[in-house]
């Protein structure tokens, strides 16, 4: 890859990291103090729990599986074998599962962290066990599809980059959509998950990309 589109993705992942821990943070902060966006949690799950419907329900109890990593690490070790980064498979393999099985301990670690309970609006109609903040489907779906597109659109033309890009949004999307739709999770928790997701995607592509860098740096040039 030359040189300035690196410093150009370093620079996008440095950005992507302080703006995905600024809004986690603003996030977490209104959670603990149960104040400003946490307000709006209890209206949205009363309102979804009320406008539910049967063939919805059935969608949504699919779509949630696209956000477990039950999906997302296969997929994604799939996905590197297949379109490897810097020709290395090994290499492309450890860096997606740092992206997906980092995101799924960070997630644990606020969970334990902030111990908020999940809704009790409505009925669940999904399983889901531990505390509620933050999703962790929508973090997972944030960090592996990012990281998903990020493999495909390295590989395909200028035209369908946007393509790509647009499609891992949508799953997201409905990922966290889901989450909300069957009463396992406040949409806080849902945007925390996907700050949190975004936030380690970026710099776990930005921390592999200045390694490699670095190495190529220290490499010993041949004179002709």
């Amino acid at each position: 890859m030359p040189d300035h589109r690196v410093r150009g993705w370093l620079a996008f992942g440095a950005a992507a990291t302080l703006v995905g821990l600024w809004v986690l943070a603003g996030i977490t902060d209104d959670v603990v103090a149960h104040e400003e966006l946490s307000s709006g949690d209890p209206p949205v799950a009363s309102w979804l729990a009320d406008h539910r419907t049967p063939w919805l329900t059935r969608c949504m109890q699919v779509v949630t599986w696209l956000g477990s990593g039950w999906v997302t690490v296969p997929l994604l070790v799939l996905a590197a074998l297949l379109l490897p980064l810097w020709r290395d498979r090994r290499r492309t393999v450890a860096l997606v599962l740092a992206v997906s099985v980092g995101s799924a301990l960070l997630v644990t670690a606020g969970k334990l962290l902030t111990v908020r309970p999940r809704p009790v609006v409505g009925e669940v109609l999904t399983t889901a066990t531990g505390y509620a903040f933050p999703s962790g489907h929508s973090a997972q779906a944030a960090a592996a599809y990012g990281m998903l597109a990020l493999l495909v659109s390295l590989r395909v033309g200028r035209a369908a980059k946007p393509l790509v890009w647009l499609a891992v949004t949508a799953v997201a999307l409905l990922v966290g959509f889901s989450r909300l739709y069957l009463g396992v999770h406040w949409l806080t928790d849902v945007l925390a998950g996907y700050a949190l997701g975004t936030c380690w995607l970026a710099t776990v592509v930005a921390a592999a990309m200045l390694h490699d860098r670095l190495r190529a740096a220290s490499r010993p040039r041949v004179n002709v």
